[in-house]
């Protein structure tokens, strides 16, 4: 009965993340983890922990990641055209046409 109940206290307890990463840095990250004798399981359990406890590093590259797409975002705006943003803002106006 201890047995069931560790099982059921586990499912309750423990979350799973399903995450798609590219094939090569997949291979790569194994790889490296596995000479480091240490799974993949517990890498993402440890990078998990260090940025919740507030790991400087972790918080800083997650900052500069998160200013990377920020600034992506902008360059990928500054290649629209003009007319098109104005029409854009045109049709989809809370003001509506007359």
């Amino acid at each position: 009965m201890a047995k069931n109940d560790k099982q059921v206290k586990k499912i309750l307890n423990n979350k799973t993340v399903h995450t798609e990463i590219p094939g090569t840095i997949h291979r790569k990250l194994r790889v490296l983890l596995f000479l480091n004798e240490l799974s993949m399981q517990k890498f993402f359990v440890l990078m998990a922990e260090k940025y919740i406890l507030g790991d400087n590093y972790l918080h800083e590259l997650i900052e500069a990641r998160v200013e990377e797409i920020k600034e992506d975002k902008l360059n990928k705006l500054k290649d629209v055209d003009e007319k098109d943003i104005y029409n854009a803002i045109e049709k989809n106006s809370p003001f509506g046409k007359k």
